[in-house]
């Protein structure tokens, strides 16, 4: 049998919340019914914003992305020492352009919210967004886990998973998940640009 991971808390994305998918309000259910801490970075609030205003997203799926945030009682987080947090960002940036081969300007938010993520010690990462859920970010993050383990070690034995919402709803149960299961379901998908959704 495999070793299954407790879930403390978790953060979404903003494709995750603008999915129109009946597995995203699943999710939220199941971890809402759990008791799991669940977190959105500064960032992907700034998202939802710009989105709206920029009108790239509707008025009704930027109201069905707010409720899903009150809804999963989801606390704002974000890595406040802006020098560590630079530096950090320019190993993540660093790592992203080297493995997806993108641009700095496109994976800069991606690079804010991993590091948020990792920062306060997030267990996983919901995302719709094919990069994020990838096998080549999962290296990404591995590598700013060891060049941050010297500054925060609480980030040494980070184990942030990224993952989509059918992957939570098949390797979650009751506050754990299988790392098995996830581990399968991982592409190896680079990023080709900005893309939401």
């Amino acid at each position: 049998m495999a070793k299954l991971m407790r879930i403390r808390s978790v953060s979404f994305d903003t494709s995750f919340l603008l999915k129109d998918n009946k597995l995203v309000d699943d999710v939220i259910k199941a971890l809402t019914y759990d008791g799991i801490r669940c977190f959105l970075t500064s960032t992907v609030v700034s998202e939802l914003e710009l989105l709206k205003v920029g009108g790239r997203i509707t008025q009704s799926e930027y109201k069905r992305a707010i409720k899903r945030w009150k809804h999963a009682n989801a606390s704002i987080i974000d890595f406040r020492n802006r020098l560590l947090s630079d530096a950090f960002g320019r190993a993540c940036v660093q790592s992203m352009k080297k493995r997806h081969g993108v641009k700095a300007e496109d994976i800069a938010n991606d690079c804010n919210i991993v590091i948020s993520a990792l920062k306060n010690g997030v267990d996983l990462f919901l995302s719709e967004d094919f990069h994020f859920t990838s096998k080549i970010t999962r290296e990404v993050i591995g590598e700013v886990t060891s060049a941050a383990c010297t500054e925060y070690h609480q980030m040494c034995d980070s184990t942030l998973f990224s993952i989509d919402s059918k992957t939570f709803i098949e390797s979650y149960k009751s506050g754990w998940i299988d790392p098995d299961i996830v581990e399968s379901r991982i592409k190896s998908i680079r990023k080709s640009g900005k893309r939401l959704g």
